[in-house]
């Protein structure tokens, strides 16, 4: 190569590692007559869990998001109706009278209770791993710094319960006071004791790892990457708090609002530990204590 071409080949080097490096070669072909309307997202960067993988779709992530929670809805509406008819065979109900009293019985009540969010989490898993074949890992969880995780996770688990404290008590103040309590131990003033344990056990492990699965593992991710960590943080926050309004039938904005400070704070931890488990273990942490106060209602 003579000198001036040597010189030129310099120059273009230092033009190309000013912007960034060569461009990325896509890892898939596009299909004939289709252009490649996805940017070619790099491998796994070690120490940056939310780097993007290689996603086929034609369209970002966050456009299925609100369909995807939508859905969700809509299968627990459907898995509920098929588990009451199941109900109304089993136990020969003939009565619209006998049909309501089931919104008192605790074993339908705990069969009922983990659709909405199993729902959730089969959507996001239907989304990401089957539709979009993004692999498991895209969802983070996993034993990445495990110990900083559940530090993290146990700080905002507290940090959780005292803004929804607060939260709770201003709007009590102005009379916005939700019967959520109330409404989950309806059914249960006379269980078993078994039956308030597996009450337990669905409030404070499954429930909260079937929500962040969706809510964090998918909806947060999907926001983050399209409009930057802040609106992620708030865009899941306020989609996190609008299923539960279903648990309650008033004092709507009493509950709505802390859980929309709460969700914040589960995707903040989240993105800062990159580990879906500390959003995990503060859900639970908050969930605890709750159920804790249902026991005290129970017993009165």
């Amino acid at each position: 190569m003579s000198e001036p071409q040597d010189k030129q080949a310099q120059r273009n080097q230092a033009v190309l590692n000013a912007l960034g490096g060569p461009p990325l070669q896509p890892s898939w072909p596009a299909a004939p007559g289709q252009p490649l309307n996805q940017e070619a997202y790099p491998a796994a960067v070690p120490g940056n869990p939310f780097v993007k993988h290689a996603d086929r779709g034609r369209w970002p992530l966050v456009v299925w998001v609100f369909l995807d929670a939508l859905l969700a809805l809509v299968l627990a509406i459907v898995l509920q109706f098929g588990l009451l008819a199941v109900f109304i065979a089993i136990n020969n109900l003939s009565t619209q009278a006998q049909i309501q009293d089931l919104q008192n019985d605790p074993v339908f009540t705990l069969l009922a209770s983990p659709t909405l969010g199993i729902s959730f989490a089969l959507m996001a898993a239907l989304r990401v791993r089957w539709l979009r074949k993004l692999p498991w890992s895209w969802f983070n969880l996993n034993r990445h710094k495990l110990l900083a995780t559940v530090g993290w996770g146990v700080a905002a688990g507290f940090a959780f319960l005292i803004v929804n404290a607060l939260t709770s008590f201003l709007f009590q103040q102005a009379g916005s006071v939700p019967d959520q309590s109330e409404q989950i131990a309806g059914p249960f003033k006379n269980a078993a004791g078994w039956q308030i344990a597996l009450l337990g056990v669905f409030i404070v492990l499954i429930g909260p790892f079937l929500e962040e699965f969706f809510f964090r593992g998918y909806a947060f991710r999907a926001f983050q990457q399209r409009f930057g960590p802040v609106w992620g943080v708030v865009l899941s926050g306020a989609l996190f708090s609008v299923p539960h309004a279903l648990s309650i039938t008033e004092g709507f904005l009493g509950l709505l609002v802390p859980i929309f400070f709460g969700g914040m704070i589960l995707a903040y931890v989240y993105y800062r530990t990159g580990n879906l488990w500390s959003a995990v273990i503060a859900h639970a942490i908050n969930n605890f204590i709750g159920f804790l106060g249902l026991l005290i209602l129970l017993q009165q």
